[in-house]
């Protein structure tokens, strides 16, 4: 049983990256579920604890260039039959990622990321079908008791089609907000077509 379950374990828990994995950061706090997306290069910035501000409450790390294309969102949305990776994270006690629907959980602990991988099999249009009830959402709990506001602790997931997923992520805002380009000075530096045309005039002069 020992060892055929750690076979079954490593598949279920595997770290093999796959071609289209959507990697999507899922951080908890006291109470409250934050969402991160990759932008257009797929790939999520660094975070750093160190980091964080009011706002930025994910403490991203915008030395890291991948950073600066993510996006925030409010709902989990995820494309149907695609392979998901859900980083997951926790700022202050353990809180637990719980999908019933899909048969997946796994705790978030302060300090030591962790992750699961799954793939959604049937969209929330389909659901609200098999189950007859129109206002069916599939949902992402909070599973450890951690404090007051626990019970309260969830975010809809959205199981979608591809296009549909296109469609929604083209709208989400960016995570780099005014008010954090503000907070980084952002605002105070030249934008490099800026920069490059009066260099090219320092060099013609």
């Amino acid at each position: 049983m020992v060892v055929f379950g750690f076979f079954t374990w490593q598949r279920v828990m595997t770290s093999t990256e796959v071609k289209g994995d959507i990697n999507i950061d899922v951080t908890g706090h006291q109470f409250a579920w934050e969402i991160r997306y990759p932008g257009t290069d797929g790939k999520l910035g660094s975070t750093n604890f160190r980091l964080y501000t009011a706002a930025n409450k994910l403490g991203v790390d915008f030395k890291d260039r991948n950073s600066f294309d993510d996006l925030s969102a409010d709902t989990l949305v995820l494309p149907v039959n695609k392979s998901i990776r859900i980083n997951i994270h926790a700022q202050d006690v353990i809180h637990s990622v719980y999908m019933p629907h899909f048969r997946v959980q796994l705790n978030a602990v302060p300090g030591l990321p962790t992750f699961f991988k799954f793939v959604p099999t049937i969209t929330t249009a389909k659901m609200k079908m098999i189950t007859g009830n129109a206002n069916f959402e599939y949902l992402l709990y909070c599973n450890k008791i951690c404090g007051s506001g626990h019970w309260n602790m969830q975010k809809v997931v959205r199981v979608v089609s591809q296009a549909e997923y296109q469609d929604w992520i083209a709208k989400q805002k960016p995570y780099l907000s005014d008010q954090l380009r503000k907070e980084l000075h952002f605002a105070d530096s030249k934008p490099a077509n800026q920069v490059s045309a009066s260099n090219r005039l320092a060099v013609n002069n």
